[in-house]
């Protein structure tokens, strides 16, 4: 028996290594840029912002650290004492419970982009996530008959929202907005940065991430998507200004079992893993958008996952399938800065 765990972390880590990299000058030499890294919502963030005030620029970044820090304790599954935990226990069977501004806020936006991508974004995904062991040290295959039942509690559309009142149709429902938590606790984060003051800076938060301003008087920030086979190369560069970047992927949390990929991107409609996609990557407006429709674009699968991002104005986007070809959206090939170079010189195999 063959079990392989790949710890987010790690990837992670490789993710901001390849970034940083692709930064037309070492960040580092600059005495202006201020960056720091800390591990948070479950993977490693790092913040780098551009600033002639190193104090200002400190306090920026605590700031945003400490805005990260809260919108966890707001919406991590994982946490007990959350406040979507909290939700989790409560809820169910029509029980209206009364949620926080940032709870409500991204519950709506995870029923609007359930109705939209036609439940494959689906927020109720919590009864099946609860099933799989990605962070155990030895994980196993949830039971079959457990999972279906599990998937029979998956419907967006039982998620009901009156005022500041949120209810779950059915008893044995739960919530969980992995798909969307995150960037929207980084869209918050780049707000903080602004409001103190900051013209140019970057947030990544393991491979989701958002730049604005300018890196340099007249250069934007250039970064590159993770070749998801290989951790140490990329496939894709491009220039990102006041955009977001999220790519989703079957490496980011896996283990492997009979020679078998097992991934924490769950269909709702079964519970299994999305078996037809390696990765999906999408630029938007805000880091919300990009993570919410990064997933819709990977379980979606080539097809109909291009054919909904070329619906959404303003989205680009590519795919990457398990066979090792890669699509893209209508729009792709003019997005600025773009070299596909490293897909040419490391091409993806299953």
């Amino acid at each position: 028996m063959l079990f392989n765990l790949i710890y987010s972390s790690f990837l992670y880590y490789v993710t901001f290594t390849i970034i940083c990299l692709l930064f037309t000058s070492c960040e580092l030499e600059n005495k202006n840029t201020h960056k720091r890294t800390q591990f948070i919502m479950g993977t490693l963030v790092e913040i780098i912002v551009q600033e002639s005030n190193k104090d200002l620029a400190q306090k920026a970044i605590n700031k945003s650290f400490d805005e990260m820090s809260r919108l966890e304790k707001i919406m991590s599954s994982y946490l007990p004492d959350s406040e979507l935990s909290k939700f989790n226990t409560l809820a169910g069977g029509k029980k209206k419970i009364r949620v926080s501004p940032d709870l409500l806020k991204v519950i709506q936006r995870g029923i609007y982009w359930g109705k939209l991508s036609n439940g494959a974004i689906d927020i109720s995904i919590g009864p099946a996530v609860k099933l799989w062991e990605f962070n155990s040290e030895i994980p196993t295959l949830p039971d079959t008959d457990k999972l279906l039942s599990a998937a029979s509690f998956i419907n967006y559309k039982d998620v009901v929202i009156d005022g500041s009142l949120v209810s779950l149709k059915k008893s044995g429902m739960s919530l969980n907005l992995g798909a969307i938590g995150k960037g929207y606790a980084v869209d918050q984060a780049i707000d903080v940065l602004k409001k103190m003051g900051i013209k140019s800076g970057l947030i990544n938060a393991g491979g989701d991430l958002m730049a604005f301003g300018l890196k340099k008087a007249t250069k934007p920030w250039h970064i590159g998507i993770q070749h998801p086979r290989k951790p140490e190369r990329i496939i894709v560069s491009l220039d990102v200004r006041d955009e977001a970047v999220a790519t989703s992927g079957d490496y980011q949390r896996y283990f492997i079992k009979n020679k078998v990929r097992y991934h924490h991107i769950l269909n709702p409609k079964n519970g299994w893993p999305v078996n037809q996609t390696i990765s999906a990557t999408v630029i938007a407006d805000t880091v919300m958008n990009a993570d919410a429709l990064s997933t819709a674009l990977f379980i979606l699968g080539e097809n109909k996952g291009i054919a909904f991002i070329n619906s959404q104005e303003g989205i680009e986007g590519m795919i990457v399938s398990n066979l090792g070809s890669v699509s893209y959206s209508s729009g792709f090939h003019n997005i600025s800065g773009l070299s596909l170079q490293g897909l040419k010189e490391n091409p993806i195999n299953k």
